[in-house]
């Protein structure tokens, strides 16, 4: 008989292993040895219907929706007429053996007495709260305002375009009205939403320490102008989320000022933390001294930043804030800010700067709707840049990743290759094209909004922060293959709702670096094939149902028929080359 790592059987009532989708559905996830168990049920009843519940409730079976090189995670999601209910888990294995596992433990035996009293609870299985339907799988893309575009002829003492003098003390001029020009470029592109890095008034290009939050940096505009850019991407179908930097301000902030040169008999002295923990006598973000900590458990301070949020979703019509920094920020200014947001603009997103795992975050809806999911690309970064894990580790991760948040959470997760504080995806990669090709097809072929670091669509290069945020190259438009590359994958993912909404699943992980994964809805259901490996990959892969009934499948990045022999298609793939079938 097999031998059975009992101690890797793992359910938790709640978070990401019991939840409710928007329409009501429940969803069940119950984690044991990869490919122990020859099956495994959930025993369902309502502890209500006595004397005897589970006589009246009843047994369904789950699958296995997550692997990786430890663990199956097995799932399961239906309806059920009356929220309220009990449940345990059957586990057969080979040898006829059956295990039980409820909230009192694992237990040995099929026919074992079942205590309803100790089965795991869900006491009433209330909805999840919908995700803004615009937002769930769109197409992003983050601008970094100073450098993006600049319109008309800009002040006096800035940067010419194309200065390598990238320092944040250096300002291009880049501005609103620039980005409001290149509206039909990105819309071409196919961009649904754009996200702009810190536009209030700073001394520095990026502006993460700001001196005022009611006013825009002048060097980009003012305040009508950035109506005119919510307006103009609004009336071309596009939304726009902004930066909020509520972690810490700049030197120039006024209550900071004031309460710098007042000490303790400033209103605003409580707004900080004065103390000795840094050399300059206050708390900052980082080791910083010109971007003083903000202490959000002050009332009044939370109460001033949340008119801050309320004023810009008011007045321009934005459509949500990533907010900076934000594990650092007192928890519960954000459940008061999110509820802020979902009352003033019931359809905007909030999104959390998170760099690890955001379970506290995000999956109990009272805080933030999405995450940049930075635990994704690492692993992306480590299998298509550094070469330094197999393929079966990234399939593992991912399916980690799937596995880490509910199915509403990862339609709204922000993906990225690269962003204005990592390096870019193609100077990581070597300059090897070919590899920011794949990546960015797994990208806009995976779960969440795949978000494009601006100037990536054109081959730009940078290192580490402030290399990463060249000046736009908007003399690298016209007849750029990577561009062509991204346009079609962002066309692909509107027109095929398996791309954009569909849950995912690993369907071949080889030796010689081809990947091969399903996404899959309701109605429509696609085969997304990769090479992740620096050679050609050559092979006979066998195809799942429906597709393996077929004559032919049609690849449609490629745009070509494939035949399909004995439930075969025979896959040629060059570096970097992908696929996906239907």
């Amino acid at each position: 008989m097999k031998q059975l790592s009992l101690g890797s059987i793992y359910h938790m009532p709640w978070l990401e292993y019991r939840h409710t989708t928007p329409d009501g559905h429940i969803v069940l996830r119950l984690r044991t040895g990869r490919g122990e168990f020859e099956r495994v049920m959930v025993r369902i009843a309502n502890h209500y219907n006595y004397p005897d519940p589970f006589a009246l409730g009843q047994t369904l079976p789950m699958t296995v929706a997550y692997q990786d090189d430890l663990f199956d995670f097995y799932e399961i999601i239906f309806p059920l007429a009356d929220p309220r209910f009990k449940y345990l888990f059957l586990l057969y294995a080979d040898g006829e053996r059956v295990y039980k596992l409820d909230g009192a433990g694992l237990r040995y035996g099929e026919n074992t007495f079942d205590d309803i009293s100790e089965s795991f609870a869900f006491a009433y299985a209330y909805p999840a709260a919908p995700m803004p339907d615009w937002a769930r799988g769109c197409v992003g893309y983050q601008i970094f305002p100073d450098r993006f575009r600049r319109a008309g002829e800009g002040e006096p003492g800035l940067e010419p375009w194309n200065s390598d003098r990238v320092q944040s003390e250096y300002r291009f001029g880049g501005n609103l009205a620039g980005i409001c020009e290149a509206v039909p470029y990105l819309k071409e592109l196919g961009v649904d939403m754009i996200y702009t890095t810190p536009v209030f008034f700073s001394d520095s290009a990026h502006r993460y320490n700001t001196f005022d939050y009611y006013q825009v940096d002048p060097l980009l505009g003012t305040e009508g102008d950035l109506k005119k850019l919510c307006d103009t991407l609004h009336k071309n179908g596009m939304r726009i989320v902004l930066d909020g930097v509520f972690n810490h301000c700049g030197l120039g902030f006024a209550p900071f000022v004031d309460a710098r040169e007042k000490g303790r008999d400033s209103e605003y002295y409580d707004w900080f933390f004065f103390d000795d923990v840094e050399a300059c006598g206050y708390r900052t973000f980082s080791h910083e001294p010109y971007m003083p900590k903000l202490n959000l458990q002050n009332e009044a301070c939370a109460a001033y930043f949340l008119e801050v949020g309320e004023y810009w979703l008011k007045t321009c019509g934005i459509d949500g804030w990533r907010l900076d920094v934000s594990p650092e920020v007192w928890p519960d200014f954000w459940r008061k800010f999110h509820a802020m947001m979902k009352r003033v603009a019931p359809d905007s997103l909030m999104i959390a700067e998170c760099w690890d795992d955001s379970r506290e975050w995000l999956t109990a809806g009272d805080m933030f709707d999405s995450t940049m999911h930075y635990m994704l690309s690492r692993n992306l970064w480590k299998r298509f840049c550094h070469h330094s894990i197999p393929l079966s580790a990234f399939d593992a991760a991912v399916n980690n990743a799937a596995m880490l948040y509910p199915q509403r959470t990862q339609d709204v997760l922000w993906t990225f290759l690269g962003s204005h504080d990592t390096m870019r995806m193609l100077t990581r990669a070597g300059g090897d094209s070919r590899m920011l090709h794949a990546a960015s097809f797994f990208q806009f072929t995976f779960m969440g909004i795949p978000i494009i670091y601006y100037g990536d669509e054109l081959d730009m290069e940078g290192g580490a922060d402030p290399d990463n945020r060249r000046a736009m190259r908007w003399d690298n438009v016209e007849g750029n293959a990577t561009r062509k590359h991204f346009k079609k994958l962002a066309k692909l993912r509107r027109k095929h709702e398996a791309l954009k909404l569909g849950a995912f699943r690993t369907w071949h992980v080889g030796n010689d670096g081809l990947y091969a994964y399903e996404r899959f809805t309701d109605t429509e259901r696609v085969l997304c094939v990769l090479n992740t490996s620096c050679e050609e990959v050559t092979m006979q892969l066998p195809l799942p149902e429906p597709l393996r009934s077929q004559a032919a499948v049609r690849d449609l990045y490629g745009e070509r028929s494939l035949p399909v022999w004995s439930g075969l298609v025979e896959i040629k793939l060059s570096v970097g080359e992908g696929m996906i079938l239907k």
